[in-house]
Order: structure tokens, then C-alpha cells, then sequence
């Protein structure tokens, strides 16, 4: 089950969806009572994968904690751990690509065994641990708080479709999508 989308349901749903009340817990975050001191983490990092449900998924935990303690964001607590999309394997050395583009600056110029991950469930236990939790590695971004961004958000996630229709017709090129 996915999170609700705390941008165009009812308060009373958004309060009975068992991630949102999981989420609450986890942080210790009362609704309509944020208090950074009483946080059971100083940070909570998303982590998808690096597709278009991965990318869905993060927007929904954004509008959610946008909806609920926009403080939260406000302070850099919301951020985006990345998951690698190539690992290189050279000689038991992994060298880690986070993205299609800073992969592809390298291409040809690497050696060793590539491999391209789909999802966070095709990571060795190893790779997970030392790619995302080793801060030498680690991939770990803070998503800044920005009124237009959240604007853009609210419009995009909002239960008014017009928006939402408005944007993907400006911004996406149509030839170019293979999904």
C-alpha cells in the first residue's frame, strides 16, 4: 500500500492511512503540534527507486510532510537518499553512479564488471549498506524549502487536475518517453 496523498484527500482520510500514522510515530510529530525538539530523527531521507513509481513515491512523502509539518522542510530535516543506478565492480572495488547522466561522463573511460539497478532489491546487502549509509559514498541531499516549489507541488499533487494537465502538456516531450 502507498502513502495517501496528503495534497487532495480529506484530513480525516489522511489521518487514517496507516503510513501516514506510521510515519507521524516514527518522527514523534503531533499534528498541528510540531516540536523540532521532541523528533525521534533529526532527518528523514526518501528513499525510492530511481524510476517513475520511485519518483511518484517521493512526492507523495514530500506533499505528506509538507501537509503536516511544512516546518519540518522549512528547518532541511526532508531530504533524498539516493540510491545507486550503476555500480561499477573492478577487482571487488565498487565505484557508485547515482544518476543516467553522471554514468554516462564516465562510459567507456571505466573498466570493470557495470551493473544497472532497477530497483533498491537488486543491491547486494554490502552495496546498500556502504552506497547509502557510508558517508563516504553516500548520496544524501537535502531538499530545500522553496515557496514556488511548494506552490508547484500543491498544484501538481491538488485534486484539481487542470493543473497537473496544464504542466505535463508544456513540459513533457511525448516522442521521447519509452515506459
Amino acid at each position: 500500500m502507498k502513502i495517501i496523498n496528503a495534497m487532495s484527500n480529506n484530513e480525516e482520510d489522511i489521518y487514517q492511512n496507516e503510513e501516514i500514522k506510521l510515519l507521524l510515530s516514527a518522527l514523534n510529530i503531533t499534528p498541528g503540534k510540531y516540536d523540532a525538539k521532541k523528533l525521534r530523527y533529526g532527518k528523514l531521507g526518501i528513499c525510492v527507486d530511481a524510476d517513475a513509481d520511485g519518483g511518484h513515491i517521493a512526492l507523495l512523502i514530500m506533499a505528506a510532510m509538507t501537509y503536516l509539518a511544512p516546518d519540518f522542510i522549512k528547518e532541511g530535516r526532508l531530504c533524498w537518499l539516493r540510491s545507486p543506478l550503476y555500480i561499477v565492480n573492478n577487482r571487488g572495488n565498487e565505484t557508485y553512479y547515482f544518476s543516467d547522466e553522471e554514468y554516462n561522463k564516465v562510459r567507456g573511460k571505466i573498466k570493470g564488471e557495470v551493473t544497472r539497478n532497477k530497483g533498491l532489491g537488486e543491491l547486494s546487502a554490502e552495496s546498500a549498506r556502504k552506497s547509502m549509509f557510508d558517508p563516504e559514498y553516500q548520496r544524501l541531499d537535502i531538499l530545500e524549502y522553496d515557496p514556488h516549489a511548494i506552490e508547484l507541488l500543491t498544484q501538481l499533487m491538488g485534486s484539481d487536475v487542470t493543473p497537473r494537465k496544464d504542466f505535463i502538456f508544456k513540459n513533457v516531450d511525448f516522442s521521447t518517453i519509452s515506459e
